[in-house]
C-alpha cells in the first residue's frame, strides 16, 4: 500500500510539471507521513482530500503567476510594437489574428542653404555646416553650379558636428560646369552629421556653387 501511495504522489507531482510547483508540493509533503500505516485508517480519506486541496491551491497560485507574467510580456510586446510603428514598420505577431499597421508620415524639411561660395582654389572646401541627421530618415543635397570648371562633390559624415576628421560616404560625384546635380547617402550609410566636401581640379575663375540640404523626418 505504501508503495502504491508513493507512486501516486510521484504521478501527481510529475504530471503537474514545473520545478517551482514540484518544489512547493514537496515542501508541503515534507511534514506529512510517508507510509500509509503511519496514518490512522479513519483519517486516510481526510488526508487524501487535504493533499488534493493543497495541490489545487498551488495550481491556482501557479496559474495566477503565469497570468501576471503573460500580462507583463504583453505590455513589453505592445511597447516594442509602438516603437517599431513609430519608424513606419509593419508589425505582425505570429499566432495572433490581428496585424498592427501604423505608417508614420515622412515630412520633408524646407531646403536649407548650407554653402554658397565663389570657389577660386583647388584646395578642398567644405559646407559651412554639417547637417544634423540624428532624427532623420533620408537626406538629399541639391548642388547648383555657375562655375566655369567642373567640381567633385563628396558626401562626408561624422559622429560629431564638425567636418574635421569626417569620412567619405560613397564615391564623389562630378558637378559639370554650369550644371545642377543631387547627391545623398544610401540607407546603410547613416551618420549623425552629414556634410559636403567640394574639390576642383582646375581653379574656377568665375561663378558660384550653391548647396542646399533637404531632410526627411
Amino acid at each position: 500500500m505504501a508503495e502504491e501511495r508513493d507512486m501516486g504522489r510521484g504521478i501527481i507531482v510529475g504530471g503537474i510539471g514545473g520545478s517551482l510547483l514540484t518544489a512547493a508540493v514537496a515542501a508541503w509533503l515534507a511534514g506529512r507521513p510517508v507510509k500509509a500505516e503511519e496514518i490512522p485508517f479513519d483519517k486516510r480519506f481526510d488526508y487524501l482530500i487535504e493533499c488534493q486541496t493543497a495541490i489545487v491551491a498551488l495550481l491556482g497560485q501557479l496559474v495566477e503567476s503565469n497570468q501576471a507574467i503573460a500580462e507583463k510580456q504583453g505590455t513589453v510586446i505592445e511597447l516594442l510594437q509602438q516603437l517599431l510603428a513609430a519608424q513606419g514598420v509593419v508589425v505582425e505577431i505570429p499566432g495572433e489574428e490581428r496585424v498592427i499597421t501604423v505608417i508614420t508620415q515622412w515630412k520633408a524639411s524646407e531646403p536649407e542653404e548650407i554653402f554658397k561660395e565663389a570657389i577660386r582654389t583647388t584646395d578642398p572646401v567644405y559646407t559651412d555646416k554639417m547637417v544634423d541627421w540624428r532624427q532623420g530618415k533620408r537626406i538629399y543635397f541639391f548642388v547648383q553650379s555657375t562655375l566655369d570648371q567642373d567640381v567633385s562633390v563628396q558626401v562626408i559624415g561624422h559622429m560629431v558636428n564638425t567636418h574635421e576628421g569626417a569620412t567619405d560616404i560613397n564615391t564623389a560625384k562630378t558637378c559639370p560646369t554650369g550644371d545642377t546635380i543631387s547627391v545623398g547617402p544610401a540607407w546603410d550609410h547613416w551618420c549623425p552629421y552629414i556634410g559636403i566636401k567640394v574639390t576642383a581640379s582646375i581653379a574656377p575663375t568665375r561663378g558660384l556653387l550653391t548647396i542646399s540640404a533637404i531632410r526627411q523626418e
